[in-house]
């Protein structure tokens, strides 16, 4: 049995700073997962190891970890598992996740009685070093963590010690750990999933202020003290994702199944990952990526790892494609249109509301109207085929013959730059993966719901639309979920998952 430590004992580290990013949400419930499982705690007192020690002869000092070894653990003498690392944020330790805010191992209890299969989960301290080598030598965290901490990970647990059983994930500056060590060696890990990764843009950084750029990213990726583009320094490029996901580098990266989160309400960060995300289309690089709703919290990043983990599991128990978790067949109500195609909903009168449903060439448009009928409100759902006439023909019409005192659209794919044309006089504009062109200015008057898949066709302009939307101070929802091999399924379940946002 692993013998459980205490006291630190550490002989040098880097100097403590306050974590910019690092503002959860504490004090939430965190005691469902957003399946809504419920939690149990976790009664087995040897399977967590707190404050193990690895003396690291890179760094010259002691390193400490946890571990959350599987429940049979010391049952199966024989038996050998997978692991994953799990890296904190910027200012937390190697118990942070399981600590006052985020409770991973019961989360991971819960998964495993759900059928999760069993892993060994290790947490290292982390540092303020963002999982780097610092740049001017003094702090090589990386080649501790290479050269070090995973084969001392192999040698004292039993681990199935390749590439094919190593997982990575992280929040904050725990989620640029998880990105950068798998993309500098990827001959260690086969899954990333780094969970709102902390980075910037380039414009980001130059603009950062002094104190943030000084104490986080200048301290360890060079250029302390400088200002606007001197920032942008070539060891930074050497770490930074947008550098990093290039052509030579392509096929040591595509080894990897890459996994990207982020909550859509982050002040700063989403805007980062989410044009990571775009850069990751153009250059076709393969992976995962989510949008839900949520901030920088404990509890978006509990939720992240219902889906993470599995991913993780599935990839390391030699899974080809990951199909996803829980996708089902979406469920269509059954409705009753009239000869135009008009759905009207119990009780919808003069003072009701008026839902433009603008589309394209949609072939599925009678379910699409059944998906968005709701139980509640008083609204009429009225078909707008742009393949016949115009949107603002569309509304002429309909408001000729139905009465109604608000006005919200709904636009998929194609009739998405239409809808935006009539934004200041809707309540609210649903984008479903819709084409938008360049003037791009949402306005303060109206509410915007920006729904997409990650490899939906529109991706660039659902992009660009959330970061108008965020810089403009407008009222937004954003949603990315993952994406089928059936677009059409795809669209019935981004309605369906998403019936909350839709308010008429």
């Amino acid at each position: 049995m692993l013998a459980m430590l205490s006291s630190c004992g550490c002989t040098k580290s880097p100097e403590p700073v306050q974590e910019d990013d690092q503002k959860q949400e504490q004090g939430q419930d965190e005691g469902q997962g957003q399946d809504g499982q419920d939690e149990k705690p976790d009664t087995n007192p040897d399977r967590y190891q707190r404050d193990l020690v690895l003396s690291s002869a890179i760094l010259d000092t002691d390193i400490r970890y946890s571990v959350l070894l599987p429940k049979d653990y010391f049952e199966n003498d024989d038996r050998r598992y997978p692991v994953v690392y799990m890296l904190h944020g910027y200012g937390d330790n190697q118990n942070s996740w399981n600590g006052d805010w985020l409770h991973a191992r019961d989360r991971i209890s819960a998964l495993e009685s759900a059928g999760l299969e069993d892993m060994i989960y290790v947490y290292p301290m982390g540092y303020q070093c963002y999982y780097v080598n610092r740049y001017d030598g003094s702090f090589s965290y990386m080649d501790m963590f290479a050269r070090e901490l995973v084969p001392h990970i192999d040698a004292t647990l039993r681990t199935i010690p390749d590439r094919q059983h190593r997982s990575i994930t992280g929040y904050s500056m725990g989620g640029f750990g998880a990105y950068v060590i798998a993309a500098k060696h990827p001959e260690l890990f086969l899954c990333s999933a780094p969970l709102s990764m902390s980075f910037r843009t380039d414009q980001q950084y130059m603009t950062e202020s002094a104190s943030g750029w000084n104490n986080q990213w200048g301290l360890n990726f060079g250029g302390k003290g400088e200002k606007g583009e001197a920032r942008l320094t070539d060891y930074y490029k050497e770490h930074c994702p947008y550098y990093v996901f290039n052509e030579e580098n392509r096929q040591a990266l595509e080894t990897v199944k890459w996994y990207f989160t982020c909550g859509d309400d982050e002040e700063q960060l989403l805007i980062a990952n989410d044009s990571l995300h775009v850069i990751l289309r153009d250059r076709n690089f393969r992976h995962e990526y989510r949008v839900n709703n949520g901030a920088h919290t404990s509890k978006y990043w509990m939720d992240a790892l219902n889906e993470v983990l599995t991913m993780f599991s599935f990839y390391m128990d030699g899974g080809d494609v990951w199909p996803g978790r829980n996708i089902t067949e979406p469920r269509i109500p059954e409705i009753s249109t009239d000869q135009n195609g008009v759905y009207q909903s119990e009780g919808f009168g003069e003072n009701g509301t008026l839902v433009l449903v603008a589309y394209k060439g949609l072939d599925n448009i009678k379910d699409v109207m059944a998906e968005l009928s709701r139980g509640s409100g008083y609204y009429a759902l009225l078909p707008c085929n742009l393949g016949a006439k115009s949107l603002s023909e569309w509304k002429e019409s309909w408001q000729a013959i139905f009465s109604g005192a608000k006005l919200q659209i709904v636009a998929i794919g194609d009739a998405g730059k239409d809808a935006l044309a009539l934004q200041e006089e809707a309540g609210s504009l649903y984008l479903i993966d819709a084409s938008l062109g360049e003037d791009i200015n949402p306005v303060k008057t109206c509410r915007y719901v920006i729904l997409n898949t990650d490899y939906g066709v529109n991706y660039r302009d659902m992009g660009a639309l959330y970061t108008a939307c965020k810089r403009a101070d407008c009222s937004f929802e954003y949603r990315v979920a993952k994406a089928t091999d059936d677009p059409g399924k795809d669209l019935l379940r981004l309605i369906e998952t998403n019936k909350t946002l839709f308010n008429f």
